[in-house]
This record gives structure tokens, sequence and C-alpha cells, in this order.
């Protein structure tokens, strides 16, 4: 019984860490504060999302949102946000007709959302958006 007790104790330390628990270490170095999450973000913005489609190759799946309110880095009206679809089940689930605030970095010169991001859903966001103040109205027809 000891004998295999060991065995068992010994090999769970051989086995990889979860995939699950891969994300939680990278999460622990995202921003804790609105202030700084902003800060750190390419762009912040709240808007509606018009359409979810897969990108090419099926690697990441883009959301095309309608700007209502920026606080940095979009101007246009509508802007297009990427998201790694290995990622999806961790990643904001974009929804076409829901409002999103968010907080996007950039990958290619194009906007990205990701397992750590703090975008969230309008209804759950009113503390952050309180944090972020007034912001801008979209000023261009595209970007």
């Amino acid at each position: 019984m000891k004998i295999l007790l060991s065995f068992l104790l010994t090999s769970l330390t051989y086995l990889p860490p979860s995939y699950r628990a891969n994300i939680t270490v990278r999460c622990l170095n995202e921003p804790k504060s609105v202030k700084l999450a902003l800060k750190q973000s390419a762009a912040v913005f709240v808007g509606e999302v018009l359409q979810v489609r897969n990108g090419r190759n099926y690697h990441y799946l883009e959301a095309r949102f309608r700007v209502e309110s920026s606080w940095k880095g979009v101007e246009a009206e509508e802007v297009s946000v990427f998201t790694e679809s290995e990622s999806i089940a961790e990643s904001p689930h974009y929804r076409v007709g829901q409002k999103y605030l968010v907080f996007a970095g950039t990958r290619d010169g194009k906007l990205f959302t990701g397992v750590c991001s703090r975008t969230k859903k309008v209804e759950y966001a009113s503390g952050d958006l309180q944090q972020l103040g007034e912001g801008q109205k979209p000023k261009k027809k595209q970007e």
C-alpha cells in the first residue's frame, strides 16, 4: 500500500499543468485597476456587436462593433476586434446586438481581446464606466 501511494504521489508531480492553470498564471500579470488597464490597452471603447465571424483559416474570430463612446484608440463609428478561436472558452463571448466595454490590445496591427482582457458586457461594467468618466463620440465614418 505504501508503495502504491508513493508511486501515485510521485507520478502526479510529473503531470503537465492544465491549460486553465496556465491561463490563471498569465492573468496574474494583468492590470487590476481600470486606470492601469486603460493605460496598457491600445483601445478602450463601448460598442454594440454588429457581426461575429470566423477569421482567416479559422484561427480567430472577428467581432464588428458600432462604437458609441471611446476613451482611447478608436475614432471610427465601426471597428473590428479579434480574439483567438482556440481560447474562445475563456475569451469574451461576443453576441450580436449586445453592448460591451472593450479593452483591446494590438497584434499585427489589429485590435485583439483575449483570455485576460477586462472586456465585459456593459450591464456588468458600471463600476469601470464610472471610473473611466465620459468617453468621446466617434468622428470618422470607417476605420
